[in-house]
């Protein structure tokens, strides 16, 4: 296979996005495309090398792998041992623990399926994770394990079946993708099956040329196809966002772009001179280090300005500029010697590359072991964080059903008190601390703590995105036996913000939830407009409906309890391990407003006498700090985790619910 410069200078087209969206250059926002480049490339040129050595009856199984080691684990492992020092010094025990099985699954080939099981690609919380990148690398490594082996098994039947199997796998995989693109986004972005087609796009290619096909075309439809493969490339780079949901058939821009690239660009194009300048091709060449540079140091930079917001914009520019020397000399001193066999013979690359594999493989299973190594924090402290983090009123979890289980309504174990006004208390799982707690607050109260998680009290509404056709049984069963029962108050509460967005709290300071639900009206809809002002309207029509069944009963409508997006306990360790004095952390109360914006308006907008409303931002919010909504305080921490309230959290909503119920019993 003839050299092709333009191919370099491809892979520099592909990173430097990719560099770019990791910095948090705002235009760059589909830089993320820049990997799907790069699986286009890699199918090309390995599927070519197949191809050509089997032609020739020298294809060697394991001279194959050894060659993919050779060009893949050298700089690799030189990056996740450098990342050890700071990975230790900065990342608290949560944090560790996560680094630590990735330790486990760089090596193993298996960090896309652990990223896959821990978060999304585009949560904030994801770009802390300094080897998040290697998903990509594992990919890559599961396709070069089992492409040759299709291939030798298949090679009998010859190129021209091979071909169409491997167009029949390709199609599969890209409605597997574009399936998941709705029903499991995160597995659709980090694994091999919906991925494949991408890669095989690029063996296509390969495929073309080995039964010797040459475009016969004319200098202006190769120039013409050029310029449009590359105009795709940019528009994904510049249209695309975090929302997009990805690979699905949205990849087919960034795919298609680079196989039109691939196929059309020739000496005397436009295209061509572009990518074979010397500028483009020296980044391609370093494409490799940069990549896997540039996401630790960013990684780490923002662990340190986690309390801060994002890193200052200049020190982001000179980590850019970091990465590619620190590329330069891992090219140099690492990637090309151990390339040569010359210099590295296969029995001293074999035992160091085992070697390697190992030490970090043992020390990633002692930090899974030993849970992120706490013995580097303050007992006292990790004691007060676990506390805060188990906090869940074992009453309250057996009175809460979860998806799928059976319920009985009532049960004696979900009265909570001994007065003789009956209240009940009916909500999701945000309400379970503070349900199990307010009988302490209100002595002449008994107190019915109906739970389901994750389903709203409100009639009107289902969910899709899981199996939860038990949540509108519940709601059905607890209405009617609150008829039966006669209560002198009712207490509605829910999270009633994700239920009409659809979407993952984000408070704009470094903290996205990781958690979502999907709602629908029963009714019919178009679009995400149209859904969520059916979920609205049905909020509106169903806590009137129950106004008006119980007209001669108080019902206390609990608005949405300030999300704090972080792991509290977890965003409490790492400005402890820093503090000198004692903590107070919150959150934007603008952001609280503007996220419930909608949901606010339609519960006030609820026009019943018997309507009384419990604001639980007025506990949280703007007390100990103007413009702020305290998560943790001191040693209380108000939260167990980035939105429901701990046991501290609880009391205070507890009380506060107290002082606005007491007068109506």
């Amino acid at each position: 296979m003839h050299y092709r410069a333009d191919i370099d200078g491809l892979r520099a087209l592909a990173v430097v996005p990719v560099i770019l969206y990791h910095a948090g250059v705002g235009v760059f926002s589909g830089g993320y495309i820049g990997v799907d480049v790069f699986f286009v490339i890699s199918g090309y040129l390995i599927t070519h090398m197949i191809l050509s050595d089997m032609d020739e009856g020298s294809f060697s199984l394991s001279d194959f792998y050894e060659r993919r080691a050779r060009r893949i684990l050298p700089a690799l492992f030189l990056v996740v041992f450098a990342c050890l020092l700071p990975a230790w010094y900065w990342l608290v025990p949560i944090d560790m623990s996560s680094f630590a099985e990735s330790l486990i699954a760089v090596p193993s080939f298996l960090s896309n399926i652990q990223f896959w099981l821990e978060s999304g690609y585009f949560e904030r919380s994801a770009e802390l994770k300094p080897l998040l990148h290697t998903w990509s690398l594992g990919v890559e490594e599961q396709y070069y394990l089992l492409f040759p082996l299709l291939i030798l098994g298949c090679w009998r039947f010859g190129k021209r079946r091979l071909n169409f199997m491997l167009i029949a796998l390709a199609a599969v995989s890209l409605l597997l993708s574009r399936w998941a693109a709705h029903k499991a986004p995160e597995a659709n972005f980090y694994l091999l099956p919906t991925r494949a087609w991408e890669i095989f796009s690029g063996a296509f290619i390969a495929f073309y040329y080995s039964r010797g096909g040459v475009l016969k075309v004319s200098w202006r439809v190769r120039q013409s196809l050029g310029v449009f493969g590359l105009f795709m490339l940019l528009l994904g780079v510049f249209i695309y966002d975090r929302d997009t949901r990805y690979p699905g058939f949205y990849a087919l821009l960034p795919v298609l772009g680079t196989v039109l690239i691939i196929l059309f660009s020739a000496p005397n194009t436009l295209v061509y001179g572009l990518l074979s300048s010397r500028l483009f091709v020296g980044m391609g060449l370093l494409s490799y280090g940069a990549y896997l540079w540039h996401q630790p140091l960013f990684a780490f930079a923002r662990y340190y300005y986690i309390f801060q917001g994002e890193p200052p914009a200049l020190l982001m520019a000179l980590l850019v500029l970091l990465c590619i020397v620190l590329a330069y000399l891992s090219r140099r001193y690492i990637e090309e010697p151990f390339r040569n066999r010359a210099k590295v013979s296969s029995p001293v690359f074999r035992r160091a590359a085992v070697s390697a594999a190992l030490v970090l493989m043992g020390a990633g299973a002692l930090g899974v072991a030993d849970k992120g190594n706490v013995f580097r924090f303050d007992p006292d402290l990790l004691t007060t964080i676990e506390a805060a983090r188990n906090s869940r009123s074992p009453a309250a979890e057996l009175c809460r059903t979860d998806a799928g289980e059976e319920f009985y309504i009532p049960q004696a174990e979900c009265w909570y008190g001994s007065g003789q006004k009956k209240v009940l208390v009916w909500g999701d799982s945000h309400v379970d601390n503070t349900a199990a707690q307010l009988a302490d607050y209100l002595p002449q109260a008994k107190i019915y703590h109906a739970g389901y998680a994750s389903c709203p009290p409100i009639k009107g509404i289902h969910r899709v995105d899981i199996d939860y056709s038990d949540c509108a049984a519940y709601t059905d069963t607890v209405w009617q036996w609150a008829k039966t029962e006669g209560f002198d108050a009712i207490v509605l509460s829910a999270r009633w913000r994700i239920f009409a967005e659809a979407s993952k709290f984000d408070n704009g300071e470094g903290g996205v939830e990781d958690f979502v639900v999907n709602f629908v009206p029963d009714g019919q809809y178009g679009n995400e407009a149209e859904r969520r002002a059916g979920v609205l309207a049905a909020y509106k029509a169903s806590i009137a409906a129950l106004a008006d069944e119980f007209a001669n009963v108080p019902i206390f409508l609990v608005y949405q309890i300030p999300e704090a997006g972080s792991d509290v306990p977890d965003l409490y360790l790492r400005a402890a391990t820093r503090a000198h004095e004692p903590l107070l952390l919150s959150t934007d109360y603008g952001v609280y407003k503007a996220a419930n914006r909608r949901t606010n308006e339609a519960l006030g907008s609820i026009d019943k006498a018997n309507i009384q409303r419990i604001r639980p931002d007025e506990v949280f919010c703007n007390a100990a700090i103007a413009g702020r909504c305290v998560v943790a305080q001191g040693d209380s921490l108000f939260y167990l985790d980035d939105d429901h309230p701990s046991y501290d959290g609880a009391a205070l909503l507890a009380k506060y619910f107290a002082e606005l119920i007491g007068p109506s019993l």
